[in-house]
């Protein structure tokens, strides 16, 4: 069973870190530079492409960004996402 574990960790750990190359979205210090009112195109420069967009049924909300992986190895999606209308941050929040 520890053998099975370790295997399990590893993976993971692995599967965390091809996540973290993924872009700066998977640090915390470029979130912190997130702030309402940015453009999409600046949002984009700054955490890089989003795992997934969407539009939203919210009025006040036209589009959505998705940044979500496992980060810290615990078998956990981190979420992380932000919010657009006319083509401008309204709201975000931090996968951390």
């Amino acid at each position: 069973k520890e053998h099975k574990s370790l295997l399990s960790r590893l993976r993971l750990q692995l599967k965390s870190d091809e996540i973290k190359t993924k872009g700066p979205w998977t640090q915390k210090e470029t979130w912190e530079k997130v702030k309402t009112n940015l453009t999409e195109f600046k949002i984009r420069k700054l955490l890089g492409n989003p795992t997934t967009i969407k539009t939203s049924l919210n009025p006040r909300i036209e589009r959505v960004y998705y940044y979500y992986g496992d980060l810290n190895a615990d078998g956990k999606d981190e979420n992380g996402y932000v919010n657009f209308f006319r083509e401008r941050v309204v709201s975000f929040k931090t996968p951390f």
